[in-house]
């Protein structure tokens, strides 16, 4: 058996549309404003008993998975500040680095003002405006979530392995 692609567009998909579902095709609505596509597979019979022809299927690129665009310039370093609003109220800076391929960041964390953690890796994910990363050493995890606003960020943060510290975080590229 063979396979063929047809791709029809506008009326002509509408017409073979139709026809499928045993309905006439009525004139396309002069209103319309999408353009139906239809894709027909015709089964043609093979004139010989034994034939070893596979059927094959064409698939158009438009089909193919797109990847999950990086939000425009999150990759490269981030500045940033933090304060702990508990268990006590102490502050420090930090530096960030991501390197970002679709929605997945990595790269690397510099801590100030805590004995905790110092440096460390990060990685973590970016959906839209929302990021979340965590820095990680030794034993030692911060986890930061947050938002993103052109080249700023701001969130809070979690820190278990250091006193459960909690606290907000913010920081801009550059």
């Amino acid at each position: 058996m063979k396979l063929s692609v047809i791709r029809l567009t506008g009326a002509a998909a509408l017409t073979v549309a139709l026809a499928a579902c045993g309905t006439s095709a009525a004139t396309p609505s002069p209103v319309a404003t999408a353009s139906p596509t239809a894709v027909v597979l015709a089964a043609t019979a093979s004139p010989s008993p034994a034939s070893t022809e596979s059927p094959s299927l064409e698939v158009s690129p438009s089909a193919a998975a797109t990847p999950t665009p990086t939000p425009p310039g999150l990759a490269g370093q981030w500045s940033g500040t933090w304060t702990d609003t508990s268990p006590d109220t102490s502050s420090g800076t930090f530096v960030v680095t991501f390197t970002a391929a679709g929605t997945t960041l990595a790269g690397a964390i510099t801590v100030k003002g805590t004995p905790c953690l110092t440096t460390g890796t990060v990685t973590g994910t970016v959906t839209g405006s929302s990021i979340s990363f965590g820095a990680v050493s030794g034993q030692v995890t911060i986890t930061y979530t947050g938002t993103i606003t052109g080249a700023s960020m701001k969130g809070t943060y979690s820190a278990p392995s250091c006193g459960n510290a909690t606290g907000n975080w913010s920081a801009t590229q550059g």
